[in-house]
């Protein structure tokens, strides 16, 4: 595991360390926050919700056990989209009601302030059911035995105000006792067990559940299905999948996992696992997010969680896992220790984000998911190296930038920074903090420095005066390396993905600890703080292991003896060189054809993942280009560098392969498909045709053949998807039409997804499927209805996707676009995501202007496969 292998050479770089750093207030209580008064505290909610699913409403009855600590004239608390018929306190006076939608709030007076102490303020109100996955709403499917509508919740961040009054906020945490009404042939579910179930007629029962422990209102959840669940018994908690009726054989793998995991975090935690069950609930489709880490009751969009033995690949099955293992970290990190606000929401998403790699290194070694980590982890990378990006511990003021607050910085650059730190301490010492911390902090709330506290005191480093650096300011560090007399000189300063903006940025300086190897030789351990010159010199590997959250950038003479020892690197080395020059050629810091020429050179033998990161570079450059004689050189480029991986490969899988091969293998495939492999496309269209092959081979033939669809295609994979009843297969075949390249095959795809008939939660995703290849066509369509009321999408994924939809144009009008409708939809404090946008459509600029065209003129001068050996740029300048 590569974080345990280099945590020996990281201890060497702390410690010196530094002195410990005061506290910076995050987390705090700010006066521009869009919080309740301070005076009133929820003990527990007694919750009755009876729906109506056919009329998509719902009736509740809540009855609040609170606290009032101080004097206050009314009472207030969250409620979006509710109307109250009634609000008494302690039995006695109806309540005036005013009501604030704008800050989701009601205000309740009594015509007297409410006295100190304790009270019972009981309501009843009526609500909506939503159409899209916030809040609660209704998914519907298609079964054997007819339609059906599943009902659920999904309340992260700020959600839960739109199923019941409450204080929602993640520091107000309270116990729950949830009754249901559900007809008698559904299963009700929430976060615990069935107390009791009382008839209420014929058809109609009241399923009232065991009271919680102390949480966070975004946890709680409430699901009616259809459902079936399967379960057993681990270190005495009920572990149960809950699937759609005739869906158990799917519920399997993710049963045998999370049984894994459970008793696997019960030990790493050092703290059992707190409630009696736990249940994994897939979803008819996808939920906005991906999944949510209800306590007890963890909500999964289909693909997450389900598993179908017949038809599933080895890629899925990896994915369920990981995805299962995050959900399930979360039952501690966050769900027992709760961030006290969102300001540190990177602590509860950037760690589960790590977690879920360190327990598949664990559980599942040969899988190498911390290698696949590596590339992953760029997504954080990118996004500090805009305008958009932000520190991980941020100030977040509204609704609206918690939900925002979702982003790669968070999850990405988080969990590289827990990266460092675990190896920093040492595997064994970090996880002895991680115990203390969940028995210091068990069913309350933190800020993320209590945590690095503790951990500070166990292990006696100075992690507090690190972890500031790398939260508390943003950007991307950049390591220049030179050749210098007897040796090489580093030196350090930001990195961006455009380099004119530099200029206007404040200098910055990290901490940063960094692994240098000299090639057959022994690792060794510099902190970098400005400048250093090494005594060693090229062939010298600066970020071996590549722990370190950095770009690192080779001066022409640095790199060349390097890139010559490509294939001698380790794997996560060899990503760590190609994933740095990659952004270096886009971002103009080295020729654009460095990167080819790396690809040019890796042996067919390499790793697996590291070939899968090649491909994924070669494809998204080729979607850069606009069709044109250019482009079929680039793919005539890249189907040679693939070839000899093809023939080493085969297009079919021998008995025994192993897991990462044969996603290789898929991915070799589909890549070959789209630059254009005639023989690879006609064999994809036959094995579709005859059902030939493995699970993964035939999924694999549907991506391509739909890819290359011409219309009779298109219209018997549509027939296919629409005749279905197994929504997580429809999810597949639609996801493949969405990469149709044919425009006008592409335009029908897209009132598809606009249509209704995609399974529930899933039209946003396919639509930035198909804006891939065709952004502008998907934004023309798009852009005029992302203010339509009747567009079921809610406010935060109408934002994302003129984000995401903008982000892959060229067209410098876009950039007006996306700034008009900000200015006309789009809150002021939630419109920073939006210049990540911006910057991409100017990158997109410059990869037309300059970048492509460089990268056509390497390819007309190259003769054969080798190295890179291009001109570099000194340290002293810079290209653009």
């Amino acid at each position: 595991m590569v974080c345990v292998a280099r945590a020996a050479a990281f201890a060497l770089l702390w410690m010196s360390g530094y002195a410990l750093a005061a506290g910076d207030g995050a987390g705090q209580a700010h006066p521009d926050r869009e919080v309740l008064p301070g005076r009133v505290f929820p003990i527990h909610y007694d919750l009755l919700v009876s729906p109506d699913a056919e009329a998509l409403t719902f009736r509740g009855k809540v009855t609040i056990t609170l606290e009032v600590r101080g004097t206050t004239p009314a009472l207030v608390l969250n409620a979006v989209g509710l109307t109250f018929d009634r609000a008494t306190l302690d039995g006695r006076g109806a309540a005036s009601i005013a009501m604030d939608e704008k800050l989701g709030r009601a205000t309740l007076e009594f015509g007297a302030p409410p006295p100190l102490g304790r009270h019972v303020l009981a309501i009843d109100y009526h609500g909506k059911i939503d159409r899209s996955t916030l809040g609660f709403f209704a998914m519907d499917y298609t079964s054997d035995a007819g339609p059906r509508r599943t009902l659920a919740t999904n309340l992260e961040p700020a959600e839960a105000r739109k199923l019941l009054p409450c204080w929602d906020e993640p520091a107000r945490k309270a116990t729950f006792t949830v009754s249901l009404d559900a007809p008698k042939d559904r299963m009700a579910i929430s976060n615990m067990p069935i107390a009791r179930i009382e008839p209420l007629s014929e058809t109609l029962q009241r399923v009232r559940f065991a009271q919680t422990p102390k949480m966070s209102t975004y946890l709680l959840f409430l699901g009616v299905g259809d459902f079936e669940r399967i379960a057993r018994t681990v270190d005495g908690v009920d572990v149960g999948v809950v699937v759609k009726r005739g869906d158990t054989a799917k519920a399997r793998y993710a049963l045998d996992q999370a049984s894994a995991l459970l008793h696997y975090y019960n030990d790493y935690f050092g703290v059992a696992f707190p409630l009696p069950k736990l249940d994994l609930i897939a979803a008819p489709g996808q939920i906005s997010g991906g999944s949510m880490e209800n306590w007890g009751a963890i909500f999964y969009s289909q693909n997450h969680v389900l598993f179908d033995p017949a038809a599933s690949t080895e890629a899925d099955r990896q994915e369920v896992f990981l995805v299962i293992s995050h959900e399930m970290a979360h039952q501690w990190f966050g769900d027992l220790v709760t961030m006290s606000w969102w300001d540190d929401l990177w602590l509860n998403e950037g760690f589960a984000r790590w977690m879920q790699t360190f327990a598949a290194d664990d559980l599942h070694p040969e899988w190498q998911t911390g290698l696949r980590a590596a590339s992953i982890l760029e997504a954080g990378k990118q996004a500090d190296s805009v305008p958009s990006t932000h520190p991980v511990v941020q100030r977040v003021y509204t609704a609206e930038q918690a939900a925002a607050s979702f982003d790669q910085i968070t999850y990405a650059k988080g969990a590289a920074i827990v990266t460092m730190i675990n190896a920093y301490v040492g595997r064994n010492q970090f996880r002895d903090g991680v115990r203390r911390y969940m028995r210091a902090h068990a069913y309350g709330n933190t800020a993320d420095r209590d945590l690095w506290t503790i951990m500070q005191r166990a292990v006696g480093k100075p992690i507090l005066a690190i972890e500031r650096d790398f939260t508390r300011q943003e950007g991307l560090p950049l390591v220049r390396v030179v050749p210098a007399a007897g040796g090489v000189h580093l030196s350090q300063s930001r990195f961006a993905a455009d380099p004119s903006t530099i200029a206007a940025l404040p200098p910055q300086q990290w901490r940063l600890p960094l692994a240098v190897r000299p090639i057959g030789g022994a690792t060794f351990a510099v902190l970098l703080q400005g400048e250093s010159s090494l005594s060693q010199g090229p062939p010298l590997l600066v970020n071996a292991g590549q722990l370190g959250y950095v770009r690192v950038l080779y001066e022409e003479d640095a790199f060349s003896p390097l890139s010559r020892e490509l294939g001698a690197l380790e794997p996560v080395d060899q990503l760590g060189l190609f994933n740095d020059e990659f952004a270096f050629g886009i971002a103009g810091y080295s020729p654009p054809g460095n990167v080819l020429g790396l690809a040019a050179a890796l042996p067919d033998g390499a790793n697996p993942i590291v070939w899968q990161r090649v491909i994924r570079l070669l494809d998204w450059l080729d979607s850069r280009y606009a069709d044109s004689p250019e482009r079929l050189a680039f793919r005539r480029f890249a189907l040679g560098v693939l070839a000899p991986l093809a023939r080493r490969l085969q297009p079919a899988a021998p008995p025994g392969e192993s897991a990462n091969l044969a996603i290789l293998r898929s991915a070799l495939m589909e890549a070959q498909g789209k630059f254009g492999d005639e023989a690879v496309i006609a064999l994809a269209r036959r094995n579709l045709e005859s059902g030939a092959g493995t699970p993964a081979e035939q999924r694999t033939a549907l991506s391509i053949a739909a890819a290359a669809a011409d219309a009779g295609t298109f219209d018997a994979l549509l027939a296919r998807a629409q005749n279905t009843a197994d929504p997580l297969e429809k999810q597949h075949i639609l996801q493949a039409l969405c990469g149709v390249a044919d425009p006008s095959l592409a335009r029908r795809m897209l009132d598809v997804a606009l249509g209704g008939q995609v399974p529930a939660g899933t039209a946003p995703g396919l639509i930035v499927i198909l804006a891939r290849r065709h952004p502008d066509m998907v934004w023309s369509v798009i852009a005029p209805r992302l203010d339509d009321p009747a567009l079921p999408f809610d406010k935060a994924t109408r934002w994302s996707l003129a984000r995401e939809i903008a982000a892959l144009c060229a067209d410098p009008q876009r950039i007006g676009d996306l700034e008009a409708y900000e200015e006309h939809s789009v809150p002021v404090e939630v419109r920073k995501p939006f210049l990540e946008a911006v910057a991409s459509i100017r990158q997109n600029q410059r990869l037309r202007a300059r970048v492509l065209p460089e990268i056509d003129l390497w390819i007309k001068g190259r003769q054969a496969p080798q190295a890179a050996s291009q001109p570099r740029c000194r340290a002293s300048r810079r290209c653009v």
